[in-house]
């Protein structure tokens, strides 16, 4: 091993293992002082993914005042309002990242946003006006791994809209995903669309699991800092990678393949976690594969860039063993399933909140009612 790969950036070293980086969470100010642009150029980012909650924290501030005043002078209401705002970050941070989606063919430069709030009866809807609004090629639009959105997800994505299904806290919810995803593809195909323009991607939050898993664990009397604790995303992103390796060695998907699909990606998100010496990099250090990405903070990204350790695959053939670790969790009384279902629901009342939140602090900041 040569001095060089010892002491190579921590970033530059996962992108070496093949794991792309995203920058997670953006703001206005981000943007207009060009401090997102200096960090595409010096740092090996190569997307962004954001939700509402970023602008929920921001919108009050200056970034956003000249905006809200147009929107004032022009009558406009809160919820045309909070997606409009919404929409102009989404495109804002795709412009930054354009340059390097052109340059490398589609394969990198790709924003995951969340400009759609949770309607599910009208999700599609709410979805193409997102996609047109934002009009950026590179757009990934943020929608909810529900029974009730998997339809339009293969919908959408058959239209070619770029779309991030997120949040994804078990593998069967993740193998139906991936179906759906694969239906919009093959519909894409039939309808004559380009397939390498098709984006889609699957969001798997890792810091939440691992949160609720082991606080259940406490309860049970589980010992503190031992196994099973603080295992169970790690096992779990295992056998995602070993469903999404089952679905790329389909016959079905290599004829998509074949007319230029590109593998739906796996995006670890809530990877951000503390331990006492401030940000912990255990889920970047352990969340490791060809071909995946993880979504990082920024104070993640600057801890994981001042560390020179190497570290291999960690996600590939592990799926035994993954399995017996999640074994452990029914000797506790642990339903994985049935958890992974009230994380995905606690998910959409968060969702569902903050689009409420966003539009009544956008209504007072309008100096009018929320309608």
């Amino acid at each position: 091993m040569t001095m060089r790969q010892h002491t190579r950036d921590g970033l530059q070293r996962l992108c070496g293992e093949g794991v792309s980086l995203w920058l997670d969470g953006l703001e206005r100010d981000l943007l207009a002082s060009g401090e997102l642009a200096r960090m595409a150029s010096k740092r090996p980012l190569s997307g962004l993914t954001t939700s509402g909650h970023d602008l929920l924290d921001a919108v009050s501030g200056p970034a956003y005042r000249a905006q809200l005043d147009d929107f004032t002078e022009r009558g406009s209401r809160p919820d045309e309002a909070a997606r409009r705002l919404l929409a102009v970050d989404a495109r804002w941070g795709c412009d930054v990242f354009l340059r390097r989606y052109r340059a490398s063919g589609g394969r990198s430069g790709l924003v995951s946003a969340d400009p759609v709030p949770v309607v599910e009866r009208a999700l599609a809807a709410e979805a193409r006006a997102a996609w047109w609004a934002v009009d950026r090629p590179n757009l990934l639009l943020k929608l909810p791994a529900t029974d009730e959105s998997l339809g339009a997800i293969g919908e959408l994505v058959g239209e070619g809209i770029g779309v991030d299904v997120t949040p994804v806290f078990s593998v069967h919810r993740y193998e139906q995903v991936q179906e759906a995803l694969f239906t919009g593809l093959e519909r894409a195909r039939r309808a004559g669309l380009r397939l390498d323009g098709v984006h889609t991607a699957v969001s798997l939050p890792v810091a939440p699991l691992d949160a609720a898993v082991d606080a259940r664990l406490a309860a049970a009397g589980a010992p503190a800092g031992r196994p099973p604790m603080g295992r169970t995303a790690l096992a779990h992103a295992r056998l995602v990678y070993h469903a999404y390796e089952r679905g790329l060695a389909q016959d079905r998907w290599r004829a998509l393949a074949a007319a230029g699909a590109r593998p739906p990606r796996l995006v670890w998100t809530a990877t951000e976690a503390h331990g006492p010496a401030g940000p912990d990099t255990r889920y970047a250090d352990g969340l490791v594969a060809w071909g995946v990405t993880s979504a990082l903070t920024r104070r993640t990204l600057e801890a994981v860039s001042r560390r020179a350790l190497l570290s291999g695959d960690t996600l590939s053939g592990r799926h035994v063993s993954a399995r017996l670790d999640l074994a452990v969790l029914t000797e506790f009384g642990i339903c994985l399933r049935q958890l992974a279902g009230e994380l995905e629901r606690a998910w959409l009342a968060d969702r569902r909140a903050a689009w409420e939140e966003l539009r009544e602090r956008i209504g007072k900041l309008l100096g009018g009612p929320v309608g």
